[in-house]
């Protein structure tokens, strides 16, 4: 696990927590974006999308196939930003969760 940090006068206001896995559709690593956070009174100033553009910087400088993510249907505040970046993918995400889960 990964995660780069936006800070404004040195506190802490947004943060992306990342990870790298192979799989077998590309020879090279995919990043998947597990979180993206932004303080409540630091949205809609530029620092999700500062932290998405650093992330998919870091994608193509370090070769990674792909960067993806997952938010909820109904979450349009975040796919507002997210469909600047690229149209949705079409996937459904099926999960089996155990009891520790």
């Amino acid at each position: 696990m990964h995660a780069v940090v936006a800070e404004s006068d040195g506190a802490v206001i947004g943060i992306a927590n990342y990870l790298l896995h192979e799989n077998t559709s590309a020879l090279t690593p995919s990043c998947y974006l597990q979180d993206l956070y932004v303080d409540p009174a630091a949205r809609a100033q530029g620092v999700g999308a500062a932290l998405l553009d650093w992330l998919w910087a870091q994608t193509r400088a370090q070769g990674w196939a792909t960067l993806y993510w997952q938010t909820r249907e109904n979450n349009y505040r975040a796919r507002a930003l997210y469909d600047r970046y690229t149209p949705h993918s079409g996937f459904l995400r099926y999960v089996l969760r155990t009891p520790q889960g």
